[in-house]
């Protein structure tokens, strides 16, 4: 693996973006990828529709080769998977449509790829945005956080908004798990741990993403997380998964800790306490429904 850190400032890169009816925040993403301080002939963009109506569109006129191809199959796993087959560059780089990076994003990414001599998994840090005055479901999202450290260091999987790996490591490891609707880096990431590779947390490369502001589309993310988590007791990940599918805190746990947020001020932690208890009273119901036999939701 020796060439990686010698050839570093050689390395071509795909950056792989799964969409599914987003085109505003695909443009808003590729408009920041063409800000990158990486130099941009040694980059590739590949975009995955995933079945949008009315389908994706992209320009011509970004400072990096675009290659925009259809998935039909459901699910972004379906959709990188799809990306990383059609990719060109020695390391893949993946991002979400509704995130955007800062302009050191791909240089430090890459750089800490390097580092590890290109036997490491590379997640960068997500942080959560906000509209200002955020509503009680915003402040919710941001006062839980992404969790992007979290995850790295303690669950041993990292998000797919922000995840960095060598051609060779994804060749290894073999494709995400298309059965999956949620939860598939987590599923990978173990996976690759069975290979005998470490993730690395780099807090330099950062994504930005807008937290949710409605409730029916807090509680449809909160049901695809309860979904994926029994779609891998299924697979029999508890060699890997069994610290990794619990919840960070129990709900004992989260009561105090939001209604004694110093962040917030008395009315806020009201508000976000009810935010709460209402998704935590849908994963529930989730639970129950998937356990009489209801499908994962795909969407």
């Amino acid at each position: 693996m020796q060439p990686i850190a010698e050839e570093k400032e050689r390395l071509s890169v795909s950056v792989i973006i799964p969409t599914y009816n987003d085109q505003n925040g695909l443009d808003r993403c590729l408009e920041s990828i063409s800000k990158q301080d990486f130099t941009l002939d040694q980059l590739e963009v590949i975009v995955v529709d995933n079945g949008s109506s009315p389908p994706i569109v992209v320009g011509n006129d970004f400072p990096f080769r675009i290659n925009l191809i259809v998935c039909n199959t459901q699910g972004s796993y379906a959709a990188r998977n799809a990306g990383a087959r059609v990719a060109t560059g020695d390391i893949f780089a993946f991002i979400d449509a509704d995130c955007w990076p800062e302009p050191t994003w791909l240089s430090r990414g890459v750089r800490r790829v390097a580092m590890g001599r290109g036997e490491e998994i590379v997640g960068g840090e997500v942080l959560l945005a906000s509209s200002n005055p955020p509503s009680a479901v915003a402040l919710y999202q941001c006062v839980t956080g992404f969790g992007q450290e979290f995850n790295i260091r303690e669950k041993g999987f990292s998000a797919t908004a922000n995840l960095f790996f060598t051609r060779e490591i994804f060749e290894g490891v073999g494709p995400f798990d298309e059965r999956l609707f949620s939860g598939g880096d987590r599923e990978w990431c173990w996976r690759a741990g069975d290979h005998g590779l470490m993730l690395r947390f780099e807090r330099n490369a950062v994504v930005y993403t807008f937290t949710r502001s409605r409730l029916s589309s807090a509680v449809r993310q909160a049901r695809r997380v309860v979904a994926g988590r029994k779609m891998l007791q299924q697979l029999d990940m508890a060699h890997r998964g069994s610290k990794g599918l619990e919840k960070q805190r129990s709900a004992w746990q989260s009561i105090r800790w939001i209604l004694s947020h110093p962040d917030l001020n008395r009315r806020d932690r009201w508000r976000v306490f009810s935010v709460a208890v209402i998704i935590r009273l849908a994963t529930i119901a989730e639970g129950f429904r998937l356990a009489l036999g209801g499908d994962a939701e795909r969407r």
